[in-house]
């Protein structure tokens, strides 16, 4: 009887979490003919933002944090490679391809760096790739509850339930969402072993409601990891010293849908931090400074 309750509760968690997982309900196949990818600028400005969604996400769940960041400088969005309107995903989807396919984009664009970049769960691991190993091109890096280099073994270790779960829904993932998760373990690698982040403005936000009470069975399969997850965002944060650690407490991992206020926020401060360090040096362009920390401390938000 005990075998049969755990089955049954194993297979309504799985069926609770497809209903809740983004890359179920958001993700397509792009189509053969897409020339180039689906993007988005908005604003005028320097330095341009540029916002890089999770897995399974296309930029739609950022609209709203675009929507005011771009009232004060230059956003862009865009779908990876696999996702609606941009081309076919092809070879492994680790951070390495999907960094130099937006690199090549922006050049495209004719978008000047050094930018302030933007990203959200996995995207945060990509845009960690970016800041570590192209240091030259980044003015400014904010986290978005961001995924860690260590947060696949650290679910299996501490929550195999949940990670072998995790393991099974790639097979209803759309292609393009299964790929990048298939290559989750060779991203964290890359980021692990890329050259540490230097000095630059770092904000990290993190959700405050990691348990969704609507959602107790989710909550009870979760939980245990929980803890985990807190701890990891803690040591993203610790990467650099004076970084901004802001908790959000009204948010679970959808920061920017829940607090968009919030995030652009946090933006807003750091494209004014750097443009009063560029006025500063009488630089004739933010392109032309070399970042340097801000002097904000972690904080929590109260919103």
């Amino acid at each position: 009887m005990r075998t049969a309750s755990a089955a049954r509760l194993a297979i309504f968690a799985f069926v609770t979490l497809l209903q809740t997982c983004p890359v179920v309900a958001v993700a397509s196949d792009a189509p053969e003919s897409a020339a180039t990818h689906r993007f988005r600028l908005s604003g005028a400005g320097e330095p341009v933002v540029v916002f890089e969604s999770g897995l399974g996400d296309t930029m739609a769940p950022w609209n709203d944090v675009v929507a005011r960041v771009s009232r004060f400088t230059r956003t862009f969005t865009y779908n990876r490679a696999g996702y609606a309107g941009s081309p076919r995903a092809t070879g492994v989807r680790d951070a390495a391809t999907v960094v130099g396919e937006l690199r090549t984009l922006l050049a495209a664009q004719g978008l000047s760096p050094p930018y302030v970049l933007v990203g959200h769960s996995l995207g945060g691991l990509y845009m960690q790739y970016y800041a570590r190993n192209f240091p030259e091109e980044v003015a400014g890096l904010v986290l978005v509850d961001s995924s860690h280099w260590e947060q696949t073994a650290t679910m299996r270790r501490e929550a195999p339930a949940l990670a072998s779960l995790m393991k099974s829904m790639t097979r209803i993932m759309p292609g393009a969402a299964r790929a990048e998760f298939a290559a989750i373990e060779a991203t964290e690698q890359e980021v692990h072993d890329s050259p540490p982040l230097r000095t630059l403005p770092f904000t990290v936000l993190s959700a405050g409601q990691r348990l969704p009470s609507a959602q107790p069975l989710r909550a009870a399969l979760e939980g245990p990891f929980a803890k985990h997850l807190d701890a990891l965002q803690l040591d993203l944060a610790a990467q650099l010293p004076e970084a901004r650690h802001v908790i959000a407490r009204r948010s679970d991992h959808y920061v920017q849908r829940k607090e968009p206020d919030l995030v652009a926020r946090e933006v807003k401060s750091m494209i004014d931090h750097l443009r009063a360090v560029s006025r500063t040096r009488q630089s004739p362009a933010v392109a032309s400074i070399a970042p340097g920390p801000m002097r904000s401390s972690r904080g929590s938000s109260n919103t």
